[in-house]
């Protein structure tokens, strides 16, 4: 049994708020946030009092961790994880609190943290800690050119290349490289830095690649190292940031990702500048930034279609990327001296700080999920409308930043998560963008960023009074069409990937009369996280297990069991819904990974892995087998699919899901249809069909809605009983 947050201070005779921060501390055993709210274990015991002084040392180890004592949040900063997941770990003794209650000594942080990045950790193997990470991949998509996709490959074989003096010499050396190239001067040796240092008189080059090294002596013995690494050779190709390539693929993909930097593959830089220059024609006469340029690559490539290159400006946090994005207009565009290109590509910080001048065009891909200090994001919940979430999203907030910096009737063009047209998180950004922008074009990628399973879009938008879709070209990959026609944002969800037949059909379902909505109508759950199913799984039935199911093993109207069977001990798994959710007597289980929606019912109190999610209908007069129908139907597959174009069925997709009110005889219709299917042993595509016959009736839809909708679903997984 469960208690409030209120019943447990009654219980500890302590405050509701100290019982609140006891459990974002992990310091009440069992105690879970379901829909949330906390629910503690009536057994739970009173924590003791963590609280200590601290020790007053503010020196930082060699990892960067404060000499003082160490609270879970600041275990949370130096981790980069959540508090949920550092409870959830500290639960589970993976990490172990050895000062006092709550605290961590530096010492024991420090040997944890040392241990998470060694190549033989399997503490938390199972993790995906992405932030976490280190190490250097080649990104091989980011330029087209072999020999110097070869060129990077042996370089990281080398793996001379320690640390940043290393890659900034190593950097220098191959820009010198392509600028001699680029002049069409002769080199007999490769390892052409230190010579072209040497010469008496200073060019505008010199300048830039002083910037990039500084202006201390380079150490002979330094070069003498990295001399494998100098004596290589990297080849010029015009428009192609070949230095930007080196650069990141020898850089640490840790330091990386917290920045948030996700460097944009050559293909799509390119489909980008292609949207832009269908969508004016006279794109070369105008002015265009980048204020997240990176090394330049937007910047090159749209040099190199005819831009000129005095009317291109762009703006980053990284030094050393703007460093080489300056070298990389340097190599193309001879003519304008080092003042012009550093007036022109800035260190800045784009959020607080930007050019005075307004553009015609911004362009580029901004940070995804950067990490702010505390300092910076109580400054940005100042300045950004989209910055009032209890977590920044950096790339909302480039969003309207980019809107302010462009002149009327300006185009913002952004590679962007997918996320951002349908994720709860990004509903002030959708908002702004629909409250004052027509949207000029979209195209969806899938998954275009190697290692990384985000699907993405590149949205082009302006900001004006029309605030129209109207003339929007779309590109889904699969096809490509123009809406012609005015469209309704319903919860402020961006379908722009349906065609105006498919989007009529959207409406028409969305605008049902006498419909209800399992939005404050349901309980939802995840499934089991154990945190290490090799551990807890089990393929063999015995007297202590039960079975458990995997998203894998439901269909609709019925389930598959795999044969996994589990001892349910709670206290042991990584996260856990109320018991309560589990053994309801009667409960809807769903695929959380599926093309189309896939529910069943489960009245025996069936465990789930978080693969398998849970939603208990609660809508007065609405029996739960209708409801089961209704999801399952093609009405809620085309519905759900196309509003949120995502293989993740999210609570709030079935949230959104109109759900017709009918009358008790109505319903008996569909139960009884509902129940033959579950309980036959038969093929039952037939039967199934006119069950969809059925509810397609109830949402009054015509028969060309409904073809469109049979279109739409042609190739899917059905995922049929009895198939």
């Amino acid at each position: 049994m469960y208690i409030s947050v209120s019943d447990a201070a009654t219980k500890f005779n302590i405050s509701k708020r100290r019982v609140q921060l006891l459990c974002e501390q992990g310091r009440i055993s069992g105690a879970n946030m379901v829909s949330g709210v906390w629910l503690i274990p009536e057994t739970a015991p009173k924590p003791a009092d963590g609280r200590r002084k601290r020790i007053d040392d503010s020196q930082l180890s060699s990892f960067g961790i404060s000499q003082k004592a160490l609270t879970v949040d600041d275990v949370c900063k130096v981790l980069s994880i959540s508090k949920a997941t550092a409870k959830n770990w500290i639960r589970l003794g993976k990490i172990v609190p050895d000062i006092g209650d709550q605290l961590f000594s530096p010492g024991y942080v420090e040997r944890f943290v040392a241990e998470l990045k060694s190549d033989d950790n399997t503490k938390l193997k199972s993790r995906r800690n992405k932030k976490s990470a280190t190490g250097k991949i080649l990104y091989k998509d980011y330029v087209h050119t072999a020999s110097n996709q070869k060129l990077v490959s042996d370089l990281l074989e080398l793996g001379i290349v320690k640390d940043e003096r290393d890659l900034l010499v190593v950097l220098a050396n191959f820009a010198v490289q392509l600028y001699y190239q680029s002049r069409n001067i002769q080199f007999a040796d490769n390892n052409v830095l230190l010579n072209f240092l040497s010469q008496e008189h200073s060019s505008e080059f010199h300048i830039l690649i002083e910037d990039l090294i500084g202006n201390n002596t380079i150490d002979p013995a330094l070069l003498n190292k990295l001399q494998p690494a100098l004596s290589k050779e990297i080849l010029f190709v015009k428009g192609e940031d070949s230095l930007g390539f080196v650069y990141i693929s020898l850089q640490d993909i840790g330091q990386r990702k917290s920045t948030g930097a996700y460097y944009t593959p050559e293909v799509v830089v390119n489909e980008l500048i292609d949207r832009l220059y269908e969508n004016d024609a006279n794109l070369r006469t105008k002015t265009i930034c980048d204020p997240c340029c990176g090394t330049g690559n937007f910047l090159l490539s749209l040099g190199l279609k005819g831009i000129d290159y005095d009317n291109l400006y762009g703006q980053d946090i990284d030094p050393i990327s703007v460093f080489l994005s300056r070298i990389n207009i340097a190599l193309m565009a001879p003519k304008i001296s080092a003042l012009d290109i550093r007036s022109r590509i800035i260190i800045s910080n784009t959020y607080f700080d930007t050019f005075a001048q307004k553009f015609d065009v911004i362009v580029g891909n901004p940070p995804w999920g950067s990490d702010f200090s505390e300092e910076d994001a109580l400054r940005c919940r100042k300045i950004f409308k989209t910055a009032v979430c209890k977590s920044i999203e950096s790339y909302d907030l480039f969003v309207e930043k980019a809107l302010s910096m462009l002149e009327p009737k300006g185009v913002l063009a952004f590679v962007l998560p997918e996320a951002i047209l349908s994720v709860a998180a990004h509903d002030t950004v959708r908002r702004l963008m629909i409250d004052s922008c027509s949207f000029r074009f979209i195209s969806y990628l899938g998954n275009v960023f190697s290692g990384v399973q985000c699907p993405s879009i590149i949205l082009g938008i302006t900001p004006d009074n029309e605030k129209t879709v109207v003339g929007c070209k779309v590109s889904t990959g699969k096809d490509a069409f123009i809406i012609s026609k005015p469209r309704t944002f319903f919860d402020a969800t961006l379908s722009l990937n349906v065609s105006d037949e498919e989007n009529q059909c959207l409406e028409a379902i969305s605008s049902i009369k006498n419909a209800t909505y399992l939005k404050g109508n349901a309980k939802f759950a995840l499934g089991i996280v154990t945190g290490n199913n090799k551990e807890y799984i089990s393929t063999e039935k015995d007297d202590g297990n039960e079975i458990i199911l995997k998203g894998s093993d439901i269909q609709r109207y019925g389930m598959t069991p795999s044969g996994n069977y589990i001892r349910f001990v709670p206290e042991s798994f990584q996260q856990v819904a109320p018991v309560e959710m589990y053994r309801a007597k009667e409960k809807l289980l769903y695929r959380f990974i599926s093309e189309v929606p896939v529910f069943t019912y489960d009245d025996r109190q069936t465990l789930s892995l978080n693969s398998c999610n849970i939603v208990i209908p609660q809508i007065d007069g609405i029996e739960m087998k209708y409801i089961l129908a209704i999801l399952n139907s093609s009405v809620a597959a085309y519905f759900i699919s196309k509003r949120f174009n995502s293989v993740k069925l999210l609570r709030s997709h079935i949230e959104q899901m109109p759900i017709p009110v009918v009358p008790v005889d109505a319903q008996v219709s569909i139960i009884k249809k509902v129940d033959r299917i579950m309980n036959s042993s038969e093929n039952i595509s037939g039967l199934y069909r006119d069950l969809d016959n059925d509810i397609m009736a109830l949402y009054g839809l015509t028969v060309e809605q409904i073809e469109t909708i049979h279109t739409a679903l042609s190739g899917k997984t059905l995922f049929l009983k009895g198939r």
